[in-house]
């Protein structure tokens, strides 16, 4: 086998209709890159890259299929691009390829949680938790939740009173007041 990275090998396999594995040759590599062109040109590729990037690869990484195949290159990745781009020009519609994945590995090879039953709580949990820090916010910037009149109204001191306090203000300079 060629030092090719695999990446090349998978596409030249897809193209020549050669199996994976197969010792290829520079020159194969770049007639299959002459003839088939970009994988996500058109209707077919954009369905193409949009399942690519709908599935998560199963290698660990946590990265979509697409973006594996480019930044990991692991041996996952390209082979579920060929079984993609295989069953999309078979005539398989993208949710059926979609559903055989969930179907094989589960539903956490899809990127993003169905939005039923117990997952709802993450789509709505983030929401929740916005709203309520900023009635928390509001309420702290208002002064708490009970309204002015409930405040107790404030009364006059008497006479006796004002007396008492000035008489404490005045021994209060008293005892402040420099020795010099």
């Amino acid at each position: 086998m060629t030092s090719l990275p695999l990446l090349a090998q998978v596409a030249a396999a897809l193209t020549l209709a050669i199996p994976v594995g197969t010792p290829l040759t520079p020159a194969l590599v770049a007639q299959a890159q002459q003839s088939e062109g970009h994988y996500h040109e058109g209707e077919l590729g954009e369905k193409y890259l949009r399942l690519e990037q709908s599935l998560k690869c199963n290698c660990g990484c946590g990265l979509d299929v697409h973006s594996c195949q480019y930044q990991m290159q692991c041996g996952t990745s390209p082979e579920w691009s060929v079984r993609i781009r295989r069953d999309l020009e078979a005539g398989v519609t993208p949710e059926a390829i979609q559903a055989s994945f969930v179907a094989e590995f589960g539903p956490t090879v899809l990127m993003s949680p169905p939005a039923e039953g117990f997952n709802l709580i993450g789509y709505f949990l983030p929401a929740l938790a916005i709203l309520s820090a900023g009635a928390l916010v509001g309420l702290a910037i208002r002064g708490g939740a009970r309204p002015k009149d409930a405040l107790a109204p404030v009364q006059e001191p008497s006479d006796a009173e004002q007396a008492r306090l000035a008489a404490e203000l005045r021994k209060l300079e008293q005892a402040e007041r420099p020795d010099w």
